[in-house]
């Protein structure tokens, strides 16, 4: 027998739990129900004990909510360029949601002793809210438990505010960073502006072209030039052809009819031609009557030529040549009825003459243009490219600046829109959560004894089937 029990050493234990004890069953009624009176008021004293020491705790709620919309700007420079800022949606992926990010700001140790300091507490009596993220949304749900409604109110609005503070630090500290990375690059910038502007003024220096302008007005100057050439062209030909009509009718020359007019309005000269008149119809009138050699035909012919020489003599005075078919024209033709002819074509061959001068003098003028302008066309060319070059460096260091300007009204884009759906609201009653729950768990503990103790007291049948092998 000893043997026998030194093989098994756990047979002890085999014939306690099928056997049992040996008290007969009124007893071990006995003893079941004061074990499980026993266990019951040590479970209720214990969950009354809970309930009376554990404070009334007042829970304040409140829902924050994350737009989902972007946001973007353009600002357009005029003959410059131009910068835009934009911020797309923050749920644009699907693998990063930014409510998470703001979850982790919003329980992070930093905040919540930040939160704390506010209302002068320690981070451990502020405690840590909860938090919900629901899912297909954008809200955020806070909660936050305190002794009193008071405090609990206090802390969610200083937890709000701290979160609230927190991310606008963040988002000043985020422009400051990305504008430091943008004046970084705007040295060199404006270094690009102010050698593009030095290379114009230099070579503007050296040219003597100071603008692009300067060498179209050059070009539309020499096509009014020609302008005025086919003009004047047109004029000079039409003054031309009534100068040859005019001179084809009197048969005259312009000269001529100057000199005709001198000598007409001389009066000393037209008393001669007068007197010449005279002489020669006398000798015309005599000759009819006598000889040639007849004294009267003799002093007439002399007369004659006495008047006639000194008709020429006051010619050549007056005009310094002296043409004698032009004083028998004065002397046979009628000058009076064309004077004004004659004036006519003085004035036109006049006109025409100082047309050809100007026309002298402007074609004068285009060659000296044309060659202006064809020494100029490498100098635009050049400075057209410096030009462009200037306002490609303008427009890129403009562009620069409004970003930084843009980058400052669109504080969003890295750290979202964060808004109070629904604010801190003072709770008029208590937190009864955690009453229900020590309730649930002395209830539940009650159970699980009376389900023990139940099942200790019937385990001798289904014990001694399983365990023994009859």
């Amino acid at each position: 027998m000893k043997a026998s029990q030194e093989g098994y050493p756990l047979l002890w234990l085999k014939r306690a739990l099928v056997n049992g004890s040996s008290l007969p069953a009124p007893a071990r009624r006995k003893l079941y129900l004061k074990t499980v009176l026993s266990a019951l008021a040590v479970i209720w004293l214990i969950t009354g004990l809970v309930i009376v020491i554990t404070p009334t705790r007042y829970t304040c709620k409140w829902v924050l909510i994350l737009p989902g919309a972007g946001a973007g700007a353009v600002v357009s420079l005029d003959s410059l360029g131009q910068a835009s800022s934009s911020s797309s949606s923050p749920y644009l992926s699907s693998a990063i949601d930014p409510r998470e990010n703001y979850k982790a700001i919003a329980l992070s140790d930093k905040l919540l002793s930040d939160a704390a300091a506010q209302l002068n507490l320690k981070a451990s009596a502020l405690g840590t809210p909860k938090l919900k993220l629901p899912s297909q949304t954008g809200l955020m749900e806070f909660s936050i438990s305190a002794n009193s409604a008071e405090l609990a109110e206090q802390k969610a609005w200083a937890h709000y505010r701290t979160l609230q503070g927190t991310l606008s630090h963040l988002r000043i500290d985020e422009i400051h960073i990305r504008e430091n990375g943008v004046r970084m690059g705007l040295e060199s910038f404006a270094d690009k502006v102010h050698q593009s502007q030095a290379n114009i003024v230099a070579f503007q220096s050296k040219t003597g072209l100071v603008s692009l302008d300067q060498f179209k007005e050059v070009a539309v100057t020499i096509e009014h030039l020609r302008q005025s050439q086919v003009n004047l062209t047109a004029k000079l030909n039409g003054g031309l052809a009534s100068q040859q009509l005019l001179e084809a009718d009197l048969s005259l020359t312009a000269t001529q009819s100057t000199d005709l007019l001198k000598l007409k309005n001389d009066q000393l000269f037209q008393q001669l031609l007068v007197n010449y008149t005279e002489s020669t119809a006398l000798l015309v009138g005599l000759n009819g009557h006598f000889g040639e050699q007849h004294p009267q035909v003799l002093t007439a012919k002399t007369e004659q030529k006495t008047m006639l020489d000194a008709l020429h003599s006051r010619c050549q005075k007056l005009l310094t040549r002296c043409d004698p078919k032009l004083m028998l024209i004065l002397s046979v033709d009628d000058i009076d009825g064309r004077a004004e002819l004659m004036q006519k074509l003085i004035n036109i061959t006049t006109e025409n003459e100082g047309l050809t001068h100007e026309l002298a003098s402007l074609s004068t003028q285009i060659d000296e243009w044309e060659t202006r302008l064809k020494h100029s066309n490498d100098d635009a060319a050049k400075l057209e490219d410096l030009h462009r070059d200037h306002q490609l460096a303008t427009a890129v260091f403009t562009s620069a600046i409004a970003k930084i300007d843009v980058g400052k009204v669109d504080i969003f884009s890295a750290y979202p829109l964060l808004q109070l759906f629904a604010a801190p609201t003072r709770p008029e009653k208590p937190d009864k959560l955690g009453l229900i729950l020590t309730l649930v768990g002395g209830i539940a503990a009650s159970m699980m004894v009376i389900v023990g103790l139940s099942i200790l007291w019937i385990r001798k049948p289904i014990l001694q089937k399983i365990l023994t092998n009859d």
